[in-house]
């Protein structure tokens, strides 16, 4: 009986399979079934219009440690996560950025003091990951901690100490100055720990500012964010004009992207790719608190 239960299961299935194959061959084209059937073009509808999903997520994913060091910033040693490209059409891994000129991990080891600098035509904004140390900038001095976020305008010149026994370690993000530009002339300073959070970005993201009144030359706008829960965020594309990366400083995430889904772990940067079509979200697997330095330049939405 057994036997008989399983073979008209079977059958079932199979002309349920052959039915609704039948009827998708009677909506789309020859052409766009036989991609269908070898899952090399699969079909996404948006807006109401059928397009390919076929954007490569392992561009646009990237862990600092896969890149080739060199010294900058007075004496740091970085390593990029993402460098200028093409991110319509990338050829490179990480070579995605279009208005971010650098986008680094750098280190600058214990007992290290940088040669001081200065950026004529550039503002730099570092993030601080871990260890201790200072920045001296004009008559300010900053002390420097997990969390800290410092801004150095064009033209201001700036020396970091490491003052601890362990490595300082520095998201480094660094902008170009547009022709008649007029940067401020001090050092701006912040911690995400001091900022009040703000909940319910995409269903679940809590946003937490670092520094105020930074002056950039590009809608750049660069805070924290986190999902605190086991939860996920809501999915949405991103559209050409638009630069958002994602790099996770604590915790770890599963990461979705279109028909791709990946893991996300400390030191590993995401830039949602600029094709209208493929969905991101971060998803909280574990429970655990998960944060992401949050980096995004918006032309998009400037009319």
């Amino acid at each position: 009986m057994k036997h008989i239960i399983l073979i008209m299961t079977l059958l079932f299935v199979t002309a349920t399979v052959w039915s609704q194959d039948s009827e998708l061959k009677g909506r789309i084209s020859a052409q766009e079934y036989i991609a269908f059937k070898q899952n090399r073009d699969p079909i996404f509808f948006h807006d109401g219009v059928r397009r390919p999903t076929d954007t490569n997520v392992d561009f646009f994913i990237r862990n600092w440690e896969e890149s080739s060091g060199h010294i900058g910033h007075g004496g740091f040693v970085e390593q990029p996560y993402f460098t200028r490209g093409n991110p319509a059409n990338p050829t490179v891994p990480g070579a995605i950025l279009t208005y971010i000129k650098e986008y680094d991990h750098g280190i600058l080891a214990p007992g290290s003091i940088t040669l001081q600098t200065k950026h004529d035509t550039e503002q730099v904004f570092f993030f601080v990951l871990g260890g201790i140390g200072t920045v001296e900038a004009g008559s300010k001095t900053v002390m420097l901690e997990e969390g800290t976020g410092i801004f150095i305008p064009a033209g201001l010149a700036y020396q970091f100490i490491n003052t601890g026994d362990d490595a300082l370690e520095v998201v480094i993000i660094v902008e170009e100055i547009t022709e008649g530009f007029q940067p401020q002339k001090e050092m701006l300073s912040g911690s995400y720990h001091n900022s009040k959070p703000s909940y319910g970005g995409h269903w679940c993201h809590v946003l937490r500012n670092i520094l105020s009144g930074a002056k950039y030359a590009n809608p750049l706008s660069i805070f924290v964010v986190s999902i605190e829960s086991f939860d996920m965020a809501h999915p949405h594309a991103h559209v050409e004009k638009a630069e958002e990366i994602w790099n996770q400083f604590k915790g770890d995430s599963l990461l979705s992207v279109g028909k791709y889904l990946r893991h996300q772990s400390v030191g590993t940067a995401f830039m949602a790719p600029p094709d209208s079509i493929s969905a991101h979200s971060s998803i909280n697997y574990d429970g655990k608190p998960q944060f992401w330095l949050y980096t995004s330049v918006r032309y998009d939405t400037i009319k």
